[in-house]
């Protein structure tokens, strides 16, 4: 609903209220039709045999695609809302929110350039368990570890509810990201599946999907985490005459 221009400012057009639930439930249903696309994509290539390269623009288990730049623009989002709680934070727990901040535009580039497929190391697949095929897998993990360990007492000096918020998006992130990349791993490996098959296709959906949720709900926990810090914030699009229109 758009609320209409004030007497006080009749330059304003209008002004559209949002609230963290209502932009949760958009990037829900955005990512949902990537899902149902993704899903369409694999019926087309292993049930009508369709082109992958036609494809490719909206297949979840491709890189450089419509949905890899979704959920880098999520994860930028995501640094960007943690700087500005660091800026208006006190001086130990703002650290600690740049830190993350600089940590989730790495993750952004990760995802659109996979950087993290550069710890694939095909000699050693014959070497560990099938779940660790993928062997990136193995130091983002403890990365992971490392990373609660340094941000154990940043969680217990924020509010009980957004530091909830933020394990809860954390464990459905890294259950896709980590978790489900070791499940198709396995099954692959263990040759109960072929990677080239609308089975490890299922997989790779489920594992973008649940990552996209992660920073979704990360999303939702950082804007509640502001608004906790005032009771609006407020964006502006202002719109100015082209310096050469007559």
């Amino acid at each position: 609903m758009i609320q209409q221009p004030t007497a006080a400012d009749p330059s304003q057009i209008g002004i559209i209220p949002l609230t963290p639930k209502s932009i949760r439930n958009l990037l829900k249903a955005i990512t949902a039709g990537f899902l149902i696309a993704h899903s369409v994509v694999q019926v087309g290539i292993y049930g009508f045999g369709a082109e992958k390269h036609w494809l490719d623009s909206l297949n979840m288990d491709r890189e450089l695609n419509l949905p890899t730049l979704f959920s880098s623009t999520l994860l930028l989002m995501a640094a960007l809302l943690m700087r500005r709680l660091g800026q208006s934070s006190d001086q130990i727990v703002a650290q600690d929110w740049r830190l993350l901040s600089k940590i989730f535009i790495f993750l952004a580039l990760d995802e659109a350039l996979q950087i993290h497929e550069i710890l694939i190391i095909p000699g050693l697949r014959n070497q560990v368990h099938p779940a660790l095929a993928s062997t990136w897998v193995v130091p983002y993990a403890i990365l992971v570890l490392i990373l609660l360990r340094r941000f154990r007492r940043f969680l217990g000096s924020i509010s009980q509810a957004t530091s909830s918020r933020l394990m809860r998006s954390g464990a459905v992130y890294i259950g896709g990201a980590i978790g489900m990349e070791m499940v198709g791993s396995y099954l692959v490996r263990s040759s109960l599946i072929r990677l080239h098959s609308p089975w490890y296709g299922a997989i790779t959906g489920l594992e973008e999907a649940f990552e996209l949720f992660g920073i979704i709900l990360l999303i939702d926990a950082l804007l509640r985490a502001l608004l906790d810090q005032r009771n609006s914030i407020d964006l502006t699009l202002r719109l100015n005459i082209d310096s050469d229109d007559n």
